[in-house]
């Protein structure tokens, strides 16, 4: 086996300099089960779109509950409604940070928030945690079924 074995392929390919190359839809690694799963984001900016893009978590402490959406610069003081300027924040974080900028807050962002591509990618190990999160939130992808054992959790 190489580093990675690929067990189920999408339809749809991606180009390069080099050629053009389908997407691995399922991908078996030695050591643990990686999944991959091609989702297409639709371009419009919404509540919902910023929490998919942010894997549901706020990007200031990391949790999941009582999620808001926060500007990284305030309306106030001139921030726009856009991809590069919203992330999710928890509530306790977003009213921490209130009116200032990051630097006045004295608060980091985990990652530098960025518009969607056409198709983001997630990958997760499938622990039973993760299939559990997984499940809940998107559903059991149809390319996964065959490749999990025993009735669907």
């Amino acid at each position: 086996m190489e580093k990675a074995d690929v067990l189920e392929y999408y339809d749809q390919t991606v180009s390069s300099p080099s050629g053009s190359f389908y997407i691995p839809a399922v991908l078996r690694v030695p050591q643990l089960l990686q999944v991959v799963k091609r989702r297409r984001v639709k371009h419009c900016l919404s509540r919902k779109n910023i929490l998919f893009r942010d894997g549901f978590s706020c990007q200031y402490c990391s949790s999941e509950d009582d999620l808001t959406i926060d500007h990284v610069i305030p309306a106030s003081r001139g921030g726009k409604w856009e991809w590069e300027n919203l992330v999710t924040a928890c509530s306790r974080c977003n009213s921490r940070k209130g009116n200032k900028t990051l630097l006045q807050a004295n608060m980091k962002l985990r990652k530098i928030p960025k518009g969607p591509k056409e198709f983001d990618i997630i990958a997760v190990p499938l622990t039973k945690s993760a299939f559990r999160t997984i499940r809940r939130r998107h559903g059991l992808p149809e390319e996964w079924l065959q490749y999990l054992a025993g009735p669907s959790p």
